[in-house]
């Protein structure tokens, strides 16, 4: 007990922190893992952010990953999906926006982690109340943090303005590139690309409003999962089945909140032939494409006109028909004798 820090002696002799708290801190420390070179490496602040969701949830390591990973996979996916074979002309287009989905996945999920942190006390009360609040409302209490319902909306609140910065932020910085690569591009782009400020703004309410509600209810599924099973790895199998249905539900929402549309006159090839066929011979009549010479045939033999006649007909030709030639009816007349 004598050879622990200072401060989290302390916390054990006050009783605010358990045994099975302070396994897990000796485990990170005792020997050479990913956990402790993740912690030694940030700086001190990020570090015991890092050390209290580690000590509130064993598995935040791995589902860190797992969103990465996943998001990654899926932005990765929907880029040569759409982009194809102009993926080689667009691939600084597609990287800056894998590396801002990325980056805004990852923050979200550590903004939302349930973490055990004391913090510090600050000059002013508002910093000191919103210490105070949980990351997320399904976040349970522990020792000197008791959430009620009050303190839990205003984390909902403030959860959402605060990622709704971070969504402002990153949008207005991916639009800015965006827009600059995008400039250098003689082709058309086969992915439209909005404007700086419906950028910003779209990233904005996305987080803000649709991510963080959908992180929201999915750490009160992890809790009640790791609450009704006992084994841990049933719990985090259908929170990774959850996890990777929730990456993809919110990859295609935020196309459709920042509005991106894929242009389909430049995905196929095929198409673009299509539409750039030259024209038929104009001195070809139209109704050929439409109506069967053997219908005309049969046509005009219903109105009398001879059969052998149909080729000129259905070629244009408007010559004049010979008229058909009256039947003389000649009848022998005998002479009578009187």
């Amino acid at each position: 007990m004598m050879d622990l820090p200072a401060g989290f002696r302390q916390a054990y002799e006050m009783g605010l922190v358990s045994s099975a708290q302070m396994v897990k801190f000796l485990a990170i420390n005792a020997r050479p893992t990913t956990s402790r070179f993740i912690s030694r490496t940030l700086p001190q602040a990020m570090s015991r952010a890092f050390i209290g969701r580690m000590l509130a949830d064993p598995a935040f390591l791995y589902r860190l990953l797992l969103e990465e990973v996943a998001t990654i996979g899926s932005s990765v996916w929907w880029e040569l999906k759409n982009r194809k074979d102009r993926i080689k002309q667009e691939w600084d287009l597609a990287l800056m926006n894998v590396l801002t989905v990325a980056a805004c996945n990852a923050l979200v999920v550590w903004s939302l982690a349930p973490c055990r942190s004391y913090g510090n006390t600050f000059r002013f009360d508002l910093q000191n109340t919103l210490q105070k609040l949980p990351n997320n409302i399904f976040e349970k209490s522990y020792p000197l943090r008791e959430f009620d319902l009050q303190k839990r909306i205003h984390s909902l609140f403030y959860k959402a303005a605060e990622l709704c910065i971070v969504g402002l932020a990153a949008g207005a910085v991916q639009g800015s590139f965006l827009n600059f690569l995008a400039s250098k591009k003689k082709e058309k782009l086969s992915v439209s690309i909005p404007s700086v400020s419906t950028n910003a703004l779209g990233y904005g309410a996305f987080l803000g409003l649709y991510a963080n509600l959908r992180y929201q209810l999915l750490c009160g599924f992890d809790q009640a999962m790791a609450n009704y099973f006992d084994v841990i790895g049933v719990a985090l199998f259908f929170s990774t089945a959850l996890r990777v249905l929730n990456v993809q539900l919110g990859e295609r929402s935020r196309l459709a909140w920042l509005g991106v549309e894929v242009d389909p006159l430049v995905q196929s090839d095929d198409l673009l032939k299509a539409y750039n066929r030259p024209s038929e011979d104009g001195t070809r009549s139209s109704s050929k494409w439409f109506i069967s010479k053997n219908a005309i045939v049969s046509g005009l033999g219903l109105l009398g006109i001879k059969q052998g006649n149909v080729e000129s007909v259905a070629d244009g030709e408007t010559g004049a028909l010979k008229p058909r030639r009256k039947r003389i009816v000649r009848k022998k007349v005998t002479a009578r004798t009187t």
